[in-house]
């Protein structure tokens, strides 16, 4: 039996490497200051994605050994829209990514995570609001804001369906989209931290969203969130997922970050390895790729959206295409601490995030 490891907080990362470690043979404690998994979210549906690497992240998840028995559909299609609703249709032979829901629920990523943890072995203590050991990896979320979510939830009729706007009017610096599943539907705007006014912007969002498609909504569940931003790796303790900054600058897509950097973290401590330096070999070369992509798109604006949508509508393989454009060059690497600074910047001038807890403010119902 390996010694007694301390990991702070159960989001997927964190139970990602209790699950590692607790197979690897050490006795793994996962402290929580929510009192379930997944608080953060109700029902939320985010996308495990696959245009920030060839590698299928199914394929992934199985090598990380995780499990595939929560809910999830993989969607080869999408339709995104430019500010003057122009469709853009995007079809791949591969999905694009794989939906699923968020929160302590059955069928969710979240749960199906710490039912793993509980088999392997984990102790997870929920409701521990202060916990002043000494951790061995450290997974507690976005530590420094730099995208918000403003969203609802519901129960909805409408099919299987993925729709974008991409319009900095109705979502500043950001885009907004309608995705549903199994009788779920979620409508959200993601924008950079320090915009104002977004509840109103996700009234427009809804509004815009049923000039395209007719949709019910059922039971509708306000949140809000937010996102952290990639500031380079660091040292010390393993930080994993957001806590970080493991997320895509760009569209604010973390999950695949999350369980990845969790599994490293898992290897480092039961390998004797450095973190850091897996993490920054593994992941930190997209992540810095994502915050050169959001300056060029926060420089030029909607016509850079539209130039996207149409590369990728006329792409034979839209996936690969995003593949391309997530690679690190050695040009996106020199730029990155001018690009970095510049964000940062940015983020600073327009102030503080709307005020709302994490998976859980207000927001508009339709």
């Amino acid at each position: 039996m390996g010694r007694p490891i301390t990991i702070l907080g159960a989001g997927i990362g964190g139970l990602t490497a209790g699950i590692t470690l607790a197979r690897r043979g050490f006795d793994v404690q996962v402290v929580e200051r929510a009192d379930r998994v997944g608080s953060r979210y109700r029902g939320d549906l985010q996308g495990l994605e696959n245009w920030t690497s060839p590698q299928d992240v199914l394929e992934l998840l199985g090598e990380l050994g995780l499990p595939l028995d929560f809910d999830y559909d993989a969607f080869h299609e999408c339709t995104h829209y430019d500010s003057r609703l122009r469709a853009y249709p995007l079809r791949a032979s591969r999905a694009g990514f794989y939906l699923v829901r968020r929160g302590p629920a059955p069928g969710t990523l979240d749960w199906s995570l710490k039912a793993a943890a509980e088999a392997a072995g984990v102790k997870i203590r929920f409701g521990v609001k202060s916990f002043g050991a000494a951790a061995d990896i450290i997974a507690t979320g976005p530590r420094s804001p730099h995208l918000v979510a403003v969203g609802v939830n519901f129960r909805t009729d409408l099919e299987k369906t993925a729709l974008g706007i991409l319009d900095r009017a109705l979502a500043p610096r950001g885009y907004a989209y309608l995705l549903s599943a199994r009788g779920h539907g979620t409508i959200a705007v993601i924008s950079v931290a320090g915009q104002p006014a977004l509840r109103e912007h996700l009234k427009k969002a809804v509004a815009r969203f049923r000039q395209i498609v007719s949709f019910d909504v059922v039971e509708p569940m306000p949140f809000a969130g937010i996102g952290s931003r990639f500031v380079g790796v660091g040292s010390g303790v393993p930080c994993v997922g957001e806590a970080g900054g493991f997320q895509d600058a760009m569209w604010g897509f973390g999950i695949r970050m999350a369980l990845q950097t969790g599994y490293l973290a898992a290897k480092a401590v039961s390998e004797g390895r450095d973190y850091w330096r897996l993490v920054s070999e593994a992941v930190a070369p997209v992540c810095r790729s994502t915050v050169v992509n959001r300056l060029f798109y926060d420089l030029a604006g909607n016509r850079a959206y539209r130039l996207l949508l149409l590369g990728l509508a006329r792409s034979r393989d839209p996936v690969a295409f995003t593949n391309r454009i997530y690679r690190e060059s050695v040009a996106k690497r020199l730029l990155f601490p001018l690009a970095s600074r510049r964000l940062g910047r940015a983020r600073r001038t327009a102030g503080p995030p709307p005020a709302a807890a994490p998976g859980g403010g207000p927001a508009p119902r339709p």
